[in-house]
């Protein structure tokens, strides 16, 4: 009598097994690889993505220009071959080389504007520290699509480890400790509020590239668990913002309905154990209750036409704000992204940076609608809802978030160039 072992594999399934622990091996061997040769690179996208949730991105910016400088002193100076994603930008994608036409544009017109300004000693070096994130983040943002995602599989999850310290921070800030309005580590509420509507909207598209249940269910958990802290930064244009890029996700994957739903269900209980936020979320269209802002733009308006070529210069609004303010009061910023924009960069700068965002989303809507992936999404919805939020503020101008809105877009134009070539274990269709 033949004893048939049921437990023996089959060749077919010896195959799976040996080509599982062949990537297996080569994933191990670059990561020992990256560590030796390029730690930073590792390190400073991870902490980049911990950070986003956290509105605290600088140490990892740091750290990715510092291994940017390390690679370049390498393979210039002492002609050393370097492991990791190549340091060239790729122009023969067209839509990023017309970014970068656009770009170096924006950089001599700042500057030029910089030198004129009332306060070149602020204007220039603020260009020169905006330029340095552009082409961090805006420019090398393909980095983590390296090697069929080898650097947005192991350095992603950060993002949702952030978010949950996020969320659970805020929860115990808010109903502890009875914090008025939620600060995170590296903004005040409305920053706060750009942060987490970023990454809940992220977070939640990243689970759909993920094929283990348990982890795509505990990265959705965390993103609704978000909301509350979300809501808890009283930051009504992030919650404009939020409400822009669920409707995003929903029109570009109508299975999204249904977790949307749970997340309305969320807000509506948090919502109804705290007046303060009804309240709040009354006032959000009231004229009366945001006169502050009538105000800003009011003024606003008034000094552009005293510097419609150049603009005031980077970073150099507040100081000019104050000769036109009717009290004198300085302002940091406009509350609007692209009235900003033409404050300080004239109507040429303007017209720059319009240009380069409505290209980043026409490319974002194409790849969502043409592609169907999963991130391709949640990118786009974050980085519409972050435009939204900041019709009515301007969180992006400063160095923490602004390396996370112009990682959205770089991102945007990396996965249209790099989506035909993608490994399908990566480029994962509905």
């Amino acid at each position: 009598m033949s004893v048939i072992d049921v437990n023996t594999p089959s060749t077919e399934d010896m195959e799976s097994l040996q080509r599982s622990q062949g990537a297996t091996i080569k994933s191990k061997s670059t990561l020992v690889l990256l560590m030796k040769q390029r730690p930073l690179l590792l390190l400073g996208w991870a902490l980049f993505f911990f950070g986003i949730p956290l509105a605290s991105t600088i140490i990892g910016t740091l750290l990715l220009l510092l291994d940017l400088v390390i690679v370049l002193v390498r393979i210039y100076l002492l002609h050393q071959s370097v492991p990791g994603p190549t340091v060239s930008i790729n122009i023969h994608h067209s839509k990023t080389r017309y970014t970068l036409v656009m770009f170096l544009l924006l950089v001599v017109w700042a500057s030029a504007g910089g030198i004129v300004s009332k306060r070149p000693d602020i204007a220039l070096p603020a260009t020169f520290g905006l330029a340095l994130v552009m082409v961090i983040f805006l420019f090398r943002a393909g980095d983590i699509l390296w090697n069929d995602g080898w650097l947005l599989k192991r350095t992603m999850p950060f993002l949702v480890l952030g978010l949950l310290t996020a969320a659970l921070y805020g929860i115990y800030a808010s109903q502890v400790k009875g914090i008025a309005r939620l600060r995170l580590i590296g903004h005040g509420p409305n920053g706060s509020g750009t942060a987490l509507l970023i990454s809940i909207l992220l977070a939640w598209s990243y689970a759909d590239l993920l094929a283990n249940p348990w982890l795509k269910a505990g990265t959705r958990l965390t993103a609704l668990a978000a909301i509350p802290s979300l809501l808890f930064t009283y930051s009504r244009g992030a919650w404009l913002g939020f409400a822009g890029g669920a409707t995003s996700l929903v029109l570009s994957k109508r299975s999204n309905i249904i977790w949307i739903l749970i997340g309305l269900l969320i807000i509506a209980s948090v919502v109804a154990l705290n007046p303060r936020l009804e309240q709040r979320a009354r006032n959000i269209f009231s004229i009366k209750r945001n006169m502050d802002r009538v105000e800003l733009w009011s003024v606003t308006t008034k000094l552009i036409p005293d510097h419609l070529l150049f603009g005031v210069g980077t970073a150099v609004f507040p100081h000019v704000y104050q000769d036109y303010s009717p009290r004198g009061n300085a302002m940091a910023f406009a509350h609007n992204f692209f009235l900003q924009a033409l404050a300080e960069y004239g109507i040429p700068g303007f017209v720059l940076i319009l240009a380069m965002v409505g290209m980043i989303i026409w490319t974002g809507c194409l790849l969502v609608r043409t592609k169907k992936w999963p991130l391709a999404s949640g990118v786009l919805a974050a980085v519409i809802g972050t435009l939204i939020h900041q019709q009515v503020d301007n969180t992006i101008h400063g160095a923490n978030l602004a390396g996370a809105f112009w990682f959205l877009c770089g991102f945007l134009l990396a996965l249209d160039a790099a989506l035909p070539n993608l490994n399908p274990d990566i480029r994962k269709p509905e």
